[in-house]
């Protein structure tokens, strides 16, 4: 296979989707991972054997990793529950680390066994979200998995540098994506969602999918550890202006 390959989780929809998308009309052969229907691999990333079906599924050790699966318990801290916390860190933070484990130790595999190939994995990209940084009453567990995510983003471009893979995040805000469908699909809930972003619109899937991929990309070679807000300018406004 001449193509790069590159493992898309969360890819059956939104910006997973948007993501694999991408990816493939940059000449990638795409592997979609998802627990939903419409990807290459319907699985379960929490599965003890899910690394190793992942890697099974694909031709060649992967170059390219986006993590971008996630789920989440949405409720106040009082109200929520342990198992709610802990799939939702199982899914959005501890998958993510186990997946790119192996694909980073495959990579090293395959270029060991091919002395030097271009099959050693080259890029890892995790989704992550303006709430790692922020909080917002309901999101404790989301936003708690995320700022792990981001932590390990960071841990991960530091050990993993010296063997040529580079490791980085983006940090999506509000994108219009078929899960919160009824508030973009609300013309007053939408107002006031985005009337803190001063590019005042939501963002869409397509837009963090170029930004997932240009950090994937031999453009951004010398990038890592770095995590790019794709948020409409969210992050940048102080609160008291509101």
């Amino acid at each position: 296979m001449s193509a790069r390959v590159a493992v898309v989780t969360g890819a059956a929809r939104g910006i997973g989707a948007a993501i694999a998308a991408e990816l493939a009309a940059r000449d990638h052969l795409v592997v979609g991972v998802d627990v939903l229907p419409g990807s290459t691999l319907q699985i379960d990333l929490t599965d003890a054997d899910a690394p190793e079906r992942v890697l099974a599924a694909c031709p060649s050790p992967p170059a390219v990793l986006v993590n971008c699966a996630f789920t989440e318990e949405r409720a106040p801290i009082s109200e929520g529950t342990d198992d709610g916390w802990a799939r939702t860190f199982e899914v959005s933070l501890h998958a993510a680390v186990r997946l790119s484990r192996a694909v980073v130790a495959a990579g090293a595999a395959g270029a060991t066994a091919a002395a030097g190939a271009a099959s050693a994995a080259e890029a890892i990209v995790n989704v992550a979200s303006v709430h790692a940084g922020f909080a917002a009453p309901g999101f404790a567990a989301y936003s708690a998995a995320k700022a792990g995510l981001v932590a390990f983003t960071r841990s991960a471009a530091l050990e993993w540098g010296p063997l040529g893979v580079r490791v980085n995040a983006v940090s999506p805000g509000f994108v219009a994506v078929e899960r919160n469908a009824h508030v973009w699909g609300d013309d007053a809930a939408l107002a006031e969602r985005v009337r803190a972003y001063p590019l005042g619109r939501p963002g869409r899937p397509e837009e963090v999918a170029r930004a997932a991929c240009f950090l994937a990309s031999s453009e951004a070679s010398y990038v890592t550890g770095a995590v790019l807000p794709v948020d409409g300018g969210l992050t940048v406004r102080l609160p008291e202006v509101l």
